[in-house]
């Protein structure tokens, strides 16, 4: 029983990330309109889901190593700084996929604003010559 907890624990906090990211991505791919922002959107939020997968992935390949140690300290030891090493490398990915969602947010919104200027200035030279 033991060992099904952990197994568990270790989706349990893998599956809001994940679930978080599937929807995002869903909303980009659906409701986003079609150009560059849209494609840096899902270009970030693609590489957190992949980020995140292979989050889950080492951690239950540190779960399945925990389990078959028998007394080899000094490898295992070696292994999880490897791992470790790993997850920031993961971390560093997540966070360039964060920072092109919010670039991709950044020109979406720079350019509904030039656009609502160029209206209101079409509209004002509009209603001024008529």
């Amino acid at each position: 029983m033991g060992s099904m907890m952990q197994w568990l624990t270790i989706f349990a906090y893998s599956l809001p990330e994940l679930f978080g990211l599937g929807i995002a991505l869903a909303l980009l791919a659906t409701t986003a309109r079609p150009g560059p922002a849209r494609r840096l959107g899902l270009l970030g939020i693609g590489a957190m889901l992949c980020v995140s997968l292979l989050g889950l992935a080492l951690g239950i390949y540190q779960q399945i190593l925990i389990a078959n140690t028998v007394g080899d300290h000094v490898s295992i030891q070696r292994i999880f700084s490897i791992l470790s090493a790993v997850r920031i490398a993961l971390n560093l990915v997540s966070m360039g996929g964060l920072l092109a969602v919010v670039w991709a947010l950044c020109s979406a919104s720079r350019a509904a604003a030039i656009s609502r200027r160029l209206s209101a200035t079409i509209l004002s030279r509009i209603v001024l010559n008529v």
